[in-house]
């Protein structure tokens, strides 16, 4: 059996621990050692390899005292103890979401939700109903559009908007994140027109535009987005960021998520994280990636490596951590961005581009690697991916081995020969099992039905020795995990009915996925001497679950509920316990 180095670490610390002297263990008990809160009665999963299920768990002081067998820790009960009977629910490490953009997500959570809308009709109804009970937000703000064949010219246009927001300016997130629709009212707060230029150097876009006239349509590509968020940021004061945040947090606490990777955000942000922390209002711990937006580049200029530096300095602790610089190498394959290794099926000769060149690349990495930062990097086309794997090869063969934990995000496309290097190079797959492609749709139809099967190949990653973190890229899909989980046990959508697998042999199993959400993800974020299993010492990060993950069908997982919710000690979400 080959043993991660984690799973290594966790075993010697649990030594560490069983070997103090007995006054130093919880079995000297005096009246200090009584727990705060004793779970007993469960079926407890502590991602922990060595002891996987115990039945009780105690905290104390925002860590977990000791776990084990609900007779021999009622010890810790005393009189203040509040004492939760599990009755043989699921309990479990509150879960890591490994890719996130969570100040975007929470701003949507605050605006309009255009997730479940399938066509113009269902887009337009959502439209009118956030108009008429948000009379007097100033400026508005959503997500969840789909691409589609069910736009009349294929992208979505100001005209729309402008029927129902005809007097302030709105803008509207694509499902993926790489697209924006704004109105009329948005394009002229950004003063967008018919001459301004798409944006080019390190913040490359696409300002998408009418054939014939060479007017914006009000649909932003990529790094054109910052030309409309910028102005809607700096119209939204802290106190409203604040408010969003906290929706998102108790979203986040809801659904089980009791920390977050940020996959796109700099030192505003962190400070917005570190000032809820102060107030003691911060429910989610926060790792947050430099990167300013989708298809922004990095220049690793003197200015912005100074900004890196201060940022690792300043978060560093359990809640607000820095010190990971997210790259992009592609885009997305529904708009043909994403970088290939042969052509799309609908558009000859093109297969996307990567941001940076491989020369690039390499003098990017090897300057950060110097400066001993964590990369993560997305690509989702097999050509990006070739790229940024030959990259970070580069660099340990230049610079030699080291405890890197770098990463690459999405994967959705990746040749046969290069998913066992990976594991070969300690690369993290940090996927987000979102399925799956249907014929008629833009990721099906531009990749082609010979390359379909080629297409989300999770388990021949995993399997070949990747370590797998999860995430849900949220707001691109629900921060939920459980349709996730659901989703990658079954290949199968949990949102549109489809009889067969998509290719099932590339499914993941619940041991898998448990682990990319809890100790692996902890180990990704150099936490797991802290995070991601239930064990002695350990912060007491920790939720109840409304069903037994391994006692229900794979096709029911995404029914089930968070009855409660712990992060360091305290109960932050409860509901039906």
């Amino acid at each position: 059996m080959r043993w991660h180095p984690m799973d290594i670490l966790t075993i010697l610390s649990l030594a560490v621990f069983c070997a103090l002297p007995s006054s130093a263990q919880p079995g000297a008990q005096t009246p200090a050692a009584y727990a705060d809160v004793l779970f007993i009665n469960g079926h407890v999963y502590t991602s922990n390899p060595a002891q996987p299920w115990v039945e009780a768990v105690a905290t104390r002081g925002g860590r977990i005292l000791e776990v084990g067998i609900s007779e021999v820790l009622t010890k810790y009960r005393g009189q203040n103890t509040q004492v939760i009977d599990l009755a043989g629910r699921m309990a479990m490490p509150g879960m890591i979401d490994t890719h996130t953009h969570f100040l975007w997500g929470s701003y949507g959570l605050a605006g309009i939700q255009l997730y479940e809308a399938r066509n113009v009709d269902e887009v337009q109804k959502i439209l009118r109903e956030y108009a008429t009970s948000h009379p007097d937000e100033k400026w508005v703000y959503g997500a969840g559009w789909h691409y589609g064949s069910f736009w009349p010219t294929g992208l979505p246009t100001k005209e729309l908007l402008d029927l129902v927001f005809p007097d302030r300016p709105v803008a509207l997130m694509s499902e993926d994140g790489h697209s924006i629709w704004v109105n009329s009212k948005a394009l002229a707060a950004a003063k967008i027109m018919r001459n301004t230029p798409d944006p080019g150097g390190a913040a490359r876009g696409i300002i998408v535009r009418d054939g014939k006239t060479g007017e914006a349509t009000g649909v932003l590509e990529e790094g054109a987005k910052r030309l409309v968020l910028n102005v809607m940021e700096s119209a939204v004061s802290q106190k409203e960021k604040l408010r969003r945040i906290h929706l998102g947090m108790t979203f986040a606490n809801q659904h089980g998520i009791t920390g977050i990777v940020n996959a796109t955000g700099d030192i505003a942000e962190m400070e917005l994280y570190q000032e809820l922390h102060k107030r003691g209002e911060l429910t989610v711990r926060t790792t947050t990636a430099f990167a300013d937006d989708v298809g922004v580049r990095h220049t690793l200029s003197k200015q912005e490596l100074a900004n890196f530096e201060d940022a690792r300095q300043r978060f560093h602790d359990d809640w607000v951590r820095a010190g990971i610089i997210k790259f992009f190498a592609d885009g997305v394959i529904e708009t043909h961005t994403a970088a290939m290794l042969a052509p799309y099926a609908n558009t000859p000769g093109q297969k996307g581009d990567t941001l940076y060149t491989p020369e690039e690349f390499k003098r990017y990495f090897l300057e950060l690697d110097r400066r001993g930062f964590q990369v993560m990097t997305h690509a989702i086309g097999d050509g990006a991916v070739r790229t940024t794997l030959d990259a970070y090869e580069a660099v340990e063969k230049q610079h030699g081995p080291r405890d890197r934990r770098w990463r690459i995000e999405h994967l959705e496309t990746v040749d046969a020969a290069d998913r066992p290097r990976l594991g070969k190079l300690g690369v993290l797959a940090a996927i987000q099992p979102w399925c799956c492609p249907q014929k008629g749709e833009p990721w099906a139809d531009n990749i082609g039905p010979e390359r379909l099967s080629e297409g989300i190949p999770w388990q021949d990653i995993v399997s070949t020795g990747a370590t797998l973190i999860l995430g849900s890229d949220w707001p691109v899909e629900s921060l939920d995990p459980f349709p996730i989980l659901q989703m990658g046990a079954t290949r199968k959508s949990t949102f549109q009915k489809s009889e067969e697998a998509f290719f099932p042999k590339q499914a993941l199993s619940l041991d898998q996925m448990l682990a990319g959400y809890t100790r692996n993800a902890a180990y990704g974020e150099f936490m797991e001497d802290r995070l991601g299993t239930l064990q002695p010492g350990k912060l007491a990060d920790m939720i109840v679950l409304s069903q037994d993950l391994y006692k229900v069908p794979p096709d029911t997982i995404t029914k089930t509920k968070v009855l409660l919710t712990m992060v360091g000690g305290k109960i932050v979400w409860r509901d039906g316990i």
